[in-house]
């Protein structure tokens, strides 16, 4: 079953926002999920604090609880 419901909100992993390759200059290490995937695989869609919108895959994110 998909952990990646709407509005749940994460955690974004260190590696992925300090990713000179990514040129993550806006991001935020914790952001809300704006899309539900179907799949392990499928790309998330996330909004950062500062309301930047990007995606991301799914193994960079942890649910805060």
């Amino acid at each position: 079953m998909n952990k990646f419901k709407m509005g749940v909100r994460v955690n974004v992993a260190e590696c992925y926002l300090t990713d000179e390759v990514n040129e993550n200059t806006d991001t935020t290490p914790t952001a809300t999920v704006h899309s539900e995937p179907i799949d392990d695989e499928e790309l998330v869609y996330i909004q950062y604090e500062n309301g930047l919108i990007d995606i991301v895959p799914q193994d960079i994110l942890e649910i805060i609880e």
